[in-house]
């Protein structure tokens, strides 16, 4: 096996250990897991050569510095917070292969045009606050101020969990690189879906990454004895959220060929066997490359949950958590990219759209992106099956190595 592949398997197996669970891999933003995460990236950035930065949001940024005067700067990043029951490659590849990349530039001591960035985020999947995309978002000046007032399920505010990185938590919006300064965005990411596998090919090029919209939705009934309260005298919440979570598998499944639907998370008061449940709260999740029809489709949804909260009498909140527009990776890059995939032997490279949400999606708003995506093993992620095999990333590393050359000559 290749040295440098080596070390990045040695490295996603040495991060893919650090959990705040015994039982799975679950390193949430703020946790003590991920901050041990962060220090252990600290270290691997050090040890490569770069300068490390870490800011007041928990990003590791590592830099490899221009001699130019008035240089821009380049940024291949992903992030090191997973979900629950997570994978060991889902953000993490992205950010040990890029440490690897400068690296090598390093040690051939390279003059480079840019500054090379390699930015570890701290926060991607939104898993503890519904918000995703919190370290890219403070790195392209598109972080909110209202964020810091969202709430864990324990009641930990944001605020609270980013005095972990920093006490002067306002510092969070001086920590952007300015629009002018950027030169462009690369992130390199298992592809999470089965179009590499069904094709036979180790790595493609991402042409786009579809419009998402978060919901937090809150169904409001009374509690009651299970023994006692007769069914027709019941305002149940759960069973209000139940019909709409099937009202909500009925539409996606209608309209599939553009549209995925997901609730995900669930908490029920109160929770027990004998106890009517009082209130529920549930995530929504939907995702479109069309933003117009994801719009139409959420105005729909929250349509049906107020037909069900009226029918029923039960109380409903709908809270739009975060809404994200399509984005597409520019053609510029992409023709990079794609010209260095051919110079390590790959012709006739093929585009796929991403129904996942990257980084790439906060950075669109203040520079070009480009992303490679890695085969995964049955198009599995989000799921300790999740795997991409040593000679899948050699290939992605090659390409990768051969991007960067191209970008020093055209720059």
């Amino acid at each position: 096996m290749d040295i440098r592949v080596g070390r990045i398997i040695n490295r996603l197996e040495q991060l893919g250990s650090i959990s705040d669970n015994s039982d799975c891999l679950s390193r949430f933003f703020g946790t003590n897991a991920h901050s041990k995460a962060k220090d252990l990236l600290v270290l691997w950035m050090q040890q490569a050569g770069l300068k490390v930065l870490c800011d007041n949001i928990g990003n590791v940024r590592g830099i490899y510095k221009s001699n130019v005067e008035n240089a821009k700067h380049f940024v291949i990043g992903s992030h090191y917070d997973t979900v629950f029951n997570a994978g060991k490659f889902d953000g993490p590849l992205g950010i040990i292969m890029g440490i690897e990349i400068a690296q090598r530039l390093i040690k051939e001591n390279k003059d480079l045009p840019f500054h090379l960035n390699i930015i570890s985020f701290s926060d991607e999947e939104g898993s503890r606050f519904n918000t995703a995309y919190l370290g890219s978002s403070a790195l392209a000046g598109e972080f909110k101020q209202d964020w810091l007032l969202r709430k864990d399920d324990s009641g930990k505010t944001l605020s609270d969990t980013i005095r972990n990185y920093s006490e002067n938590f306002e510092a969070i919006f001086n920590d952007k690189i300015p629009k002018q300064d950027w030169l462009g965005y690369y992130e390199i990411h298992i592809e999470q879906g089965p179009v590499l596998c069904e094709k036979d090919l180790p790595i493609c090029l991402v042409s786009s990454i579809a419009s998402q919209t978060r919901i937090n939705v809150n169904w409001q009934g009374v509690s009651g004895h299970a023994g006692t309260s007769p069914m027709n005298l019941r305002y149940d919440a759960l069973c209000a959220a139940s019909e709409f979570i099937l009202e909500v598998e009925k539409t996606g499944t209608a309209y599939q060929d553009k549209l995925v639907a997901t609730v995900g998370k669930m908490n029920v008061l109160s929770n027990t066997s004998n106890v009517i449940p009082e209130l529920v709260c549930h995530s929504l999740d939907v995702r479109s490359a069309d933003e117009g029809f994801l719009n139409q489709i959420t105005d729909l949804l929250q349509k049906k949950a107020k037909q069900i909260s009226e029918k029923r009498n039960i109380g409903l909140k709908w809270e739009i958590m975060q809404t994200n527009p399509a984005v597409l990776c520019d053609n510029q890059l992409k023709d990079l990219l794609r010209k260095s995939i051919n110079k390590i032997g790959i012709t006739n490279p093929i585009e796929i759209p991403s129904g996942a949400g990257h980084d790439a999606v906060m950075i669109s708003k203040v520079a070009p992106i480009s992303m490679l995506f890695v085969r995964c093993k049955d198009g599995i992620s989000h799921n300790p099956e999740e795997y991409a095999s040593p000679e899948d990333i050699e290939v992605s590393l090659k390409v990768s190595d051969q991007f960067l050359e191209e970008l020093i000559k055209v720059n």
